[in-house]
């Protein structure tokens, strides 16, 4: 009986895809560290992902640093025109959209910029944008201290709209009082 035996590999070849090759990341010399080929493409993908991530991160941050900028600037700028605001409306100004524009343009102006400066030297170029009180309407009531009349005039009105009741009387007192 003769068979005949055809030998087989006991090992099958491995295929192309688990040939191995030096870890580039490893560092050292060749021989060093092999890791297979589908190994290092995975790794190789997950760097290329993690590089892209950190791109995208890096590009969201920057955004996100401009906005804050910006938010700051915006906040800078509505603290300054409240203060304008308090100025204006402690100094009585009549047109208080006109002297806010007028002051807004003296104060960009100046090279240190001085919010109560600007106000008072608006308030001698252009008088005419304030309040003015003159000596002829205050009166010295009872205790020598200087009374204005169109207070009493009001103070007067609310009396009367208070004592008749009248709407007559009311829209006066409310017509003096608001000019």
């Amino acid at each position: 009986m003769n068979t005949d035996h055809v030998q087989t590999d006991p090992m099958p070849e491995k295929p192309e895809s688990d040939e191995t090759q030096v870890d580039p990341n490893a560092g050292g010399s060749a021989g060093d560290k092999l890791v297979p080929v589908t190994e290092a493409k995975k790794y190789r993908k997950r760097a290329q992902a993690a590089e892209q991530s950190l791109s995208e991160l890096q590009s969201a941050l920057n955004e996100k640093a401009q906005r804050v900028q910006e938010l700051e600037q915006t906040v800078t700028e509505l603290e300054r025109q409240r203060q304008v605001d308090a100025l204006l409306t402690e100094a009585e100004a009549i047109d208080l959209d006109a002297a806010r524009l007028l002051t807004e343009v003296a104060v960009r102006e100046m090279d240190e910029p001085d919010i109560e400066t600007a106000v008072a030297e608006l308030k001698q170029r252009k008088p005419y944008l304030f309040r003015q009180r003159s000596s002829a309407s205050r009166v010295m009531s009872a205790n020598g201290q200087p009374r204005d009349r169109r207070a009493e005039h009001v103070e007067h009105a609310a009396a009367e709209a208070a004592a008749t009741g009248k709407r007559t009387d009311l829209l006066r007192y409310l017509r003096l009082r608001r000019s």
